[in-house]
């Protein structure tokens, strides 16, 4: 441009040079100097307008190089980001596939653990049977019983007719008197008899005793039946609340999916708007093409034309609406790696929250693992029971067994008796009866046990149906959330053929760029040419007077751009602002320096003023107060050490002045010098909601940092 401008005060003084008169007798060319002289001085005032706005051409693009430049910075920060954002992608993808293997490894030991219960079951069922041969045992036994005591029945007739017999003789004794002596001999005898028989009928009463005393144990048997029926009941009603728990959990997670879907189609049509912009940009080069084309014409034009001033300020226009083109190009490129950054941004909470889900799904079939081990072991408790049933089944078979030898020996024993026992037989039947009643209740009992056992094993079967199903929902929803990948690896590819086609259209740019060096290399060329131009200067100055007015219309356009630019800026600085907030994190001990005991009578807030970590600074070391920036689950953490100490240590963590959760310990003495002790809680605060930690008694803290208060952002809600 310079020496544009050298140029054109060359072909001026030409121009003058020419204009001075050769004949002093030639009245023309007086004429034409007196001509010249009058129009000199607007000559040279044009002449300096013409530089000014060279100059003023000059500065407008350098101003809109730096601009230009300082765009393609922004696109390389960007870029930078976008890479960036896509290793995320790639380690949080990573992550969902170690959870997805985690949730394979889960499910298998989940069908071991069935497996293992399908075993005890069968167990139990073979227990069931030898159980229900051992009431078939118990019954015949009863059926002995029975015998036993129609034989009885048939002695106390005998009894009956020897009673008779009895009397017979008594009669025949008033009239054998000799045999008197014999007789009383015999009645002595029948004495010793009669001893015998009570102590017998002693034994007796003591094994009657003995059997109700078996009776009651056996009855405390039922009792506690009873009452781990009861509790089989509860552990099963807390598995039917699980199972709806779980089926919540498993409608909340189908919601997250409809949602990961809807953020698809979210980010497909984001993408076909993305192609739309490409397919415009396209546009746009090939009217920059055409225009460019045209350009050359009007090169080719002015080179026939010879019009230097015309050429200059045309080449210094198209240079003009180049880099304003170049600009609106880096514009649309930032906004479009914006838009690039805000889809990653958005893949990259999609995979998070996947990742989230996964984890949830692993949380949640470990606890079915704890829950099919509870089963386990509750099967493993009730086979114990059984066996403990059995075995108490065998000793009461052996102890009816003992019974019944004793009874058939009663009734050996009994045939000798005479008419005195027969009232304590009556009433050892009666015993007998009622035994016999007791233990026709308590067999009805373990009958209604057994049909209640039956009941709770069909509800563990309901409750195994439900879990199974779940499972089945959770392996389609798995599937789904295969698709769901497979379709963001599609969106990947297509974006990837996007970014292609921006890398191709600035190649084609940049060959733009080097068609425009060479015409700007042939206006240069033209500017050395024909000298002889100055009477075009009045042409030159109307073109001038056209290019002020599209130079004004390009600086409105330019003014324009700045202003979009200036609300591009305020976006951007919102987002950074808004990515801020969304990291929220601290951590402080209590002292600075030194060391001691932090000691109050009452609650004390306490102010942890050794920070090590405080991003977005809303934890205020002066207060102790963290304030919540947005609204979301948040995790906080405090622990205290008691370290030469005589009082005893309560620390707890208060929300909005409420307590949540509490850690305390006792004073120190010479055979426990140090403890620590710690809480951590999950909370739902709010925008502006405050939480600290108070204390009561003495807490310690020294340069090893014992006592600290830590908390940090989950995720928003």
């Amino acid at each position: 441009m310079k020496t544009c401008s050298v140029f054109l005060l060359v072909l001026i003084f030409c121009h003058l040079c020419r204009a001075q008169p050769q004949s002093s007798d030639d009245d023309t060319a007086q004429t034409q100097r007196a001509a010249t002289e009058a129009a000199e001085p607007d000559v040279w005032v044009e002449l300096r307008n013409l530089r000014d706005m060279v100059v003023e051409q000059k500065v407008e693009l350098r101003y809109l190089t730096a601009r230009v430049t300082a765009a393609e910075s922004t696109v390389e920060v960007l870029e930078i980001k976008n890479t960036a954002m896509e290793a995320r992608m790639t380690a949080a993808e990573s992550l969902a596939e170690e959870l997805q293997l985690e949730n394979d490894a889960m499910e298998a030991r989940m069908t071991a653990a069935e497996s293992v219960a399908e075993e005890l079951q069968m167990e139990n069922d073979v227990q069931a049977a030898d159980l229900l041969v051992a009431q078939q045992k118990l019954s015949t036994l009863q059926q002995q019983l029975t015998v036993g005591e129609n034989n009885v029945a048939e002695l106390e007739k005998q009894q009956e007719v020897q009673a008779t017999d009895l009397a017979v003789a008594q009669q025949k004794l008033s009239t054998l008197q000799q045999r008197l002596t014999v007789g009383e001999n015999n009645v002595a005898e029948l004495e010793k008899q009669q001893e015998v028989q009570a102590a017998d009928l002693a034994v007796a009463q003591q094994k009657l005793s003995t059997l109700q005393q078996q009776l009651t144990v056996g009855e405390n048997n039922v009792a506690e039946l009873e009452k781990q029926q009861e509790a089989m009941e509860a552990r099963m009603t807390a598995a039917e609340s699980v199972a709806e728990e779980l089926q919540l959990e498993n409608d909340v997670q189908a919601a997250d999916l409809l949602v990961a879907q809807q953020k698809l189609s979210t980010l497909q049509q984001r993408l076909t708007v993305g192609e739309n912009n490409v397919a415009e940009l396209e546009k746009q080069q090939e009217v920059m093409e055409a225009r460019m084309t045209a350009a050359e014409s009007v090169a080719e034009e002015l080179q026939m034309e010879n019009d230097v001033q015309a050429a200059d300020l045309l080449v210094a226009q198209q240079k003009l609406s180049t880099l304003q083109q170049r600009l609106t190009v880096g514009e649309n490129n930032v906004a479009e790696l914006e838009k690039q950054q805000e889809a990653m941004e958005a893949r990259m909470t999609a995979a998070e929250r996947v990742a989230e889900e996964l984890q949830l799904e692993n949380d949640v079939q470990a606890t079915d693992l704890a829950v099919a081990q509870q089963k386990l072991s509750t099967l493993q408790q009730r086979l114990t029971v059984g066996e403990n049933n059995v075995a108490e089944l065998e000793k009461q078979q052996e102890a009816m067994e003992a019974r019944m030898t004793a009874a058939e020996r009663v009734a050996e024993e009994l045939q000798l008796e005479n008419d005195v026992q027969a009232a304590d037989l009556a009433v050892a039947q009666q015993k007998l009866s009622t035994l016999q009643q007791q233990l026709t209740v308590g067999e009805n009992n373990v009958a209604e046990l057994e049909k209640q056992q039956e009941a709770m094993e069909a509800r563990m079967t309901a409750a195994e149906s439900v879990a199974e199903e779940l499972q089945m929902e959770n392996d389609v929803q798995a599937a789904d959330l295969l698709v769901a990948q497979q379709k963001l690896s599609t969106l990947q590819q297509r974006l990837t053929v996007g970014e292609n086609n921006v890398a191709e259209l600035e190649k084609q740019q940049e060959a733009m760029e080097a068609r425009m060096t060479a015409a700007e290399s042939v206006a240069e060329e033209l500017q050395l040419e024909n000298d002889v131009q100055a009477a075009d200067l009045l042409v030159a100055q109307q073109k001038l007077s056209t290019l002020q007015q599209r130079l004004t219309v390009g600086e409105n356009n330019v003014a324009e751009l700045e202003k979009q630019q200036e609300g591009q800026d305020a976006a951007l600085q919102e987002l950074q602002n808004s990515n801020k907030v969304g990291k929220v994190a601290f951590s402080a001990s209590l002292l600075t320096s030194g060391e001691g005991n932090t000691a109050s009578s009452e609650y004390l807030r306490l102010t942890f003023k050794n920070v090590f970590t405080n991003i977005g600074n809303h934890y205020n070391p002066n207060t102790g107060y963290f304030t919540a920036p947005v609204r979301g689950v948040y995790f906080f953490r405090f622990t205290g050490h008691v370290a030469h100490s005589d009082h005893n240590m309560i620390m707890t963590l208060v929300k909005n002045g409420r307590l949540m959760v509490t850690a305390a310990d006792r004073y120190t003495t010479s055979t426990d010098l140090e403890d620590n002790a710690s809480n951590g809680v999950v909370l739902q605060l709010e925008v502006g909601d405050t939480v600290s930690v108070e204390m009561y008694g003495k807490v310690w803290d020294d340069q090893h940092r014992r006592t600290t208060f830590s908390g940090f952002l989950l995720f928003p809600s």
